[in-house]
């Protein structure tokens, strides 16, 4: 291929060929050659990201299909997208990022880990190495027949194979655990802290390898080593602490790295990776001891990691794989002999690693299930193999052939590791194996916070789970747990018209509020996940926690970071665990002004609201055992004046559980008004069985919990109602034509009843709640079940999909909406 020594002043104009490599100006070329990287690269991901598999894999088999095994064979296509000039350019720009990308593992490496449990993470770690080194070491024999390059020491070849059998990926690993929320069980943190000793060991290894291939005698190769373990040693200890002194000078880890202090870790990165170098091993190691001497306090090392993650890992690391695909030529495995090789390299890696580590975890006390679970996690080799193979190809240690195999092997190894686990440690067995160590079943991170000062022995529990996942949802939470939290007082009215008050207790409070946060593809995201300081200092938790304590509300609260598609399972999961009698999920209004900030995020904004929250309320709808209810914030805390809260009540058990709902805000300042619409003067739900119930007079009548338990089970909504106003619970139950009268002055908490006889269901709904403002309230039924007026279903919209027909009708409204939804199986059976 000619080469132009001259650039073109006119460009594509003077008839410049984009494609032509141009040693003058290589950047046409290389935005070329990265542009088709990174577009291959992220396609691949999609569908493999489906199927539960790490970003890396779409990388390496993007380099391997843009390299000669697939694209290559198109004729002239190497050598006009790839030519052999412009190769060292892309490898500069790779090595860059690779060495930042080595400082990024160095930042994820937390030697607190270790200290957690060392015992086992030492033993785990240690076998998980020492069984497949030897079995390395054993195959290594046949590869290096297989070779045949006499100019490889055989002592260098099988300690390097020992090495690259014996790897585990810590990044991916990290990963995966945190994809698969095994980051807070007993299998995560022994992981995690053997993959921490893991890595770190295999690294100094690596080093011992690389010395020794790049020296010419074993004097000058223990000149090599000694010089890194020194260099290494004044970094870590002379170098750490001035960083450390310097960090606390400039307040970087309280309120993260200045432009100083960054300015000195990037300087810090490159002269690292520039005296490895010298030295004679390779500077990916510099950026690794660059990475390790950052100190994690204040969560200095995930905003460092936040400020240089994305330009890395999206432009620089696909670069380097890529390349790794490039020279990896699946042609070359073209003989049964080779094809042997591949399946034993593939065995021996996985028995060895499997082997070793679940037998030091079923040595320090797991059962089989964990232990394995522990085996094939650490059997992970993912991107850091691929690392280690391609310094053994450049070192020449490795020729072409023998890198494909081990390229084989470290892709099926990395693979595997997603669904075997999956199968093999599946959440149902999680939280079965928590609540057999008396964890509850919670197998998250949990911050219990009991802020309750009172606590009566005879006191019921009424247990409602909220979820946080914007700050923005927090008020409206707030508010209406205020109303709730009044309940003392209702019951105490309530006990002087039955029978027996004395026999009729408080019921106390107990709310359950999880945090959800999205779990994105940055490294970062993982990092914070493993940071307990981070976690415990969450901004939303740490508000609802002075709202808990300020209101002496009893709250536990857990956090948990998973992947979008996850979210409804954890809100199910953990709904369950804490046995809630109701879930609160928020879906926050969002201006116009929030749209346009956001926009970057590709928000899709319907109605004020963003419509990619809709799938997940309609999962945890679909899937959960408990009753559901979803809170629209159209701006309840706005207004200071007395609220209203309308119920429409149509007939059906939704709407019986948003009565009951209401009735447990009656000792608020809200005036709580039903609504019973009725069409040709009968309810719109019959009794089944023709049955009559006779509210209960018997002492043992307990709470206002046990009361609404009881009259839930009445067959007619007829019954329902008379039962309520007889008891003086709700007053009120005339028939009408017209719509409810406007707002009356507040007298008393009793909330009141009226029946509306109606024909068009439709169009009295709206005027049922037009007069509304936005600090009222309508609480209505979601209406899955019963629901037999097809008029009333949900429309085409997101939003009438995930509420319902009655909530999309209700949406003209100013006032907030609370739709509930029944729970399918109760609380007992769902136990039992």
């Amino acid at each position: 291929m000619p080469v132009n020594e001259t650039t073109p002043q006119a460009g594509v104009l003077a008839g410049l060929n984009p494609a032509t490599y141009n040693s003058a100006d290589p950047i046409v070329l290389f935005v070329i050659q990265a542009s088709i990287i990174i577009i291959t690269c992220r396609l691949l991901a999609i569908p493999l990201g489906k199927m539960r598999q790490p970003r890396v894999i779409a990388e390496v088999i993007g380099g391997i299909i843009l390299g000669p095994s697939v694209m290559g064979r198109i004729p002239h296509y190497m050598d006009t997208i790839f030519p052999k000039d412009s190769l060292p350019y892309l490898n500069l720009i790779s090595t860059i990022g690779l060495v930042f990308f080595l400082f990024q593992v160095g930042l994820e490496v937390d030697v607190r880990l270790i200290k957690q449990d060392m015992r086992k993470s030492l033993t785990v770690g240690i076998v998980g190495m020492a069984l497949p080194f030897a079995m390395g070491v054993a195959v290594s024999y046949g590869l290096y027949r297989l070779q045949d390059d006499d100019t490889i020491p055989f002592g260098s070849y099988l300690l390097f194979l020992g090495v690259a059998m014996s790897i585990t990926a810590f990044p991916v690993l990290a990963r995966i655990l945190a994809e698969l929320r095994l980051l807070k069980t007993n299998v995560g943190a022994i992981t995690m802290s053997a993959g921490v000793m893991n890595d770190c060991t295999a690294w100094v290894l690596l080093a011992l390898v690389v010395a020794l291939l790049n020296s010419s005698g074993g004097i000058t190769a223990l000149w090599v080593f000694l010089c890194a373990v020194g260099y290494s040693v004044l970094l870590i200890f002379g170098v750490g602490p001035l960083y450390r002194r310097l960090c606390i000078y400039t307040g970087s880890l309280d309120n993260g790295p200045t432009p100083l202090v960054m300015t000195v870790t990037l300087l810090m990165v490159l002269i690292s990776a520039f005296v490895t170098d010298i030295i004679g091993i390779h500077p990916i190691f510099g950026g690794f001891l660059a990475g390790v001497v950052i100190p994690h306090d204040g969560g200095l090392a995930i905003r460092i990691t936040e400020k240089i993650e994305d330009m890395n890992n999206i432009v620089f690391l696909p670069l380097y794989f890529a390349l790794s695909g490039l020279k990896t030529q699946i042609g070359l495995l073209d003989t049964g002999e080779v094809w042997g090789y591949v399946f034993l390299v593939i065995f021996v890696a996985c028995f060895g690693k499997i082997t070793g580590c679940t037998a030091a975890a079923k040595i320090n006390g797991m059962n089989w299930r964990e232990s394995f679970t522990v085996g094939f996690l650490m059997n992970c080799k993912g991107l850091v193999e691929l690392i280690v193979l391609n310094i053994g190809l450049q070192s020449g240690v490795l020729n072409d052939q023998t890198f494909v195999i081990m390229v084989v092997m470290a892709i099926v190894t990395t693979c595997m590791t997603t669904p075997v686990v999956i199968w093999l440690y599946p959440e149902s067995y999680q939280r079965q194996r928590a609540r057999e160590l008396g964890g509850g079943g919670d197998v998250d991170s949990k911050y219990q916070l009991d802020l309750s000062q009172q606590q009566e022995p005879k006191q019921e529990t009424y247990r409602l789970m909220v979820t946080l996942n914007k700050l923005q949802s927090v008020p409206a939470m707030m508010i209406l747990l205020q109303m709730l939290q009044q309940d003392a007082r209702s019951e105490r009215r309530l006990r002087k018209s039955l029978q027996h008050p004395d026999r009729w207790p408080i019921t106390q409070l107990e709310v359950h509020a999880l945090r959800i946060v999205e779990l994105s593809q940055r490294s970062s995201a993982v990092m914070k996940i493993q940071d307990t300081h981070t976690l415990q200092n969450d901004s939303v938790l740490s508000v609802f926690r002075t709202f808990a304590q300020l209101t002496d509300i009893k709250v536990t609260d857990d956090i948990n970071i998973s992947a979008p598609s996850e979210f409804a399972p954890v809100v199910t999961g953990h709904a369950q665990d804490a046995k809630s009698d109701i879930v609160i999920l928020p879906w926050t209004f969002m201006s116009r002004t929030d749209a346009s900030e956001g926009s970057s995020n590709d928000l899709t904004i319907t109605n004020g609201y963003d419509e990619r929250d809709a799938p997940f309320i309609r999962r945890v709808l679909e899937t959960s055992h408990t009753t559901v209810g979803i809170l629209v914030d159209r701006g309840y805390t706005k207004t200071a004046h007395s609220k209203t809260i309308v119920i429409p009540f149509l007939g059906g058990a939704d709407d019986r559980e948003a009565l009951k709902f209401a009735l447990r805000m009656q000792a608020s300042s809200a005036k709580i008004l039903i609504v019973r619409f009725m069409k040709d003067n009968s309810a719109m739900e019959e009794p089944k069985d023709g049955s009559k119930y006779t509210p209960s007079r018997n002492p043992s009548v307990r709470s206002i919990q046990t009361y609404l338990q009881e009259i839930d089970a009445v067959a007619s909504d007829d019954t329902l109602f008379e039962t309520l106003v007889n008891d003086g619970i709700i007053s009120g139950g005339q028939l009408t034509h017209e719509a409810i009268p406007e707002h009356e002055e507040h007298v008393d908490t009793i909330p009141k009843y009226q029946k509306l006889q109606v024909t068009k269901i439709n169009a009295q709904l709206i005027h049922v709640v037009q007069d509304l403002q936005e600090g009222d309230m309508v609480i209505v039924g979601r209406r899955r079940l019963n629901a037999d007026h097809g008029d009333l279903e949900g429309g085409a919209t997101e939003l009438g999909k995930a509420l319902g027909g009655v909530a999309q009708i209700l949406m003209s409204t100013k006032a907030s909406l609370l739709v509930i939804q029944a729970s399918a199986i109760s609380p007992n059976e769902t136990a039992a």
